[in-house]
């Protein structure tokens, strides 16, 4: 099977287990199946995949058909210009998420802010936070210390670990003083 075909018949599988965008997450598992960028996909739509290429995709296509999150098959989300690891320690990203950082970056702070993330999952508000704010002191809670292991992933990444301090604990529990912000996206 040539690339096109592999993603015209994904598709048309995603299509039938009612997959929300079905090209654009087999394009997302094709891609990262190969290691490849999805644009990189058009220039090699008649290029024949082999067994060894072809196994590991149908793996990935049969538990995103299942309804398993794209973003925990591939292992990364995009947002706020970042990429982060994700997985099952945390929840994903909502598109609603990036939309309250990007606001939240709009605002007029202090010279140097004293920012709250409760219920830091992934990190990724607080993470965006700090590449924005870079005299900001920033600090993230999470009451699930795998979370937390993963927002420290993240930072490390990103280069970040050293200006953010990660508690563990029930939402403000284990925080003290005041903040120029706090904000949760949380989760019932």
């Amino acid at each position: 099977m040539t690339v096109l075909e592999v993603l015209q018949s994904t598709t048309a599988y995603f299509q039938k287990r009612s997959i929300e965008s079905p090209r654009l997450n087999a394009e997302h598992l094709v891609a990262h199946s190969l290691g490849k960028k999805r644009i990189e996909l058009y220039l090699e739509f008649e290029r024949a995949l082999s067994e060894p290429e072809l196994a590991p995709l149908r793996e990935l296509v049969r538990r995103r058909g299942l309804g398993e999150p794209l973003q925990h098959l591939v292992g990364t989300v995009e947002f706020a210009n970042h990429t982060f690891v994700t997985d099952r320690r945390a929840l994903i990203p909502r598109p609603e998420t990036e939309q309250l950082v990007e606001y939240l970056c709009d605002l007029t702070w202090p010279e140097a802010p004293r920012m709250l993330d409760v219920g830091t999952g992934s990190g990724v508000i607080v993470l965006s936070l700090a590449a924005r704010f870079p005299t900001a002191e920033l600090h993230a809670v999470d009451i699930s210390p795998d979370a937390l292991t993963l927002a420290r992933e993240n930072a490390e990444r990103l280069d970040l670990l050293e200006r953010i301090q990660f508690w563990q604990g029930h939402l403000l529990d284990p925080i003290e003083g005041s903040f120029d912000l706090i904000v949760a996206n949380l989760m019932a």
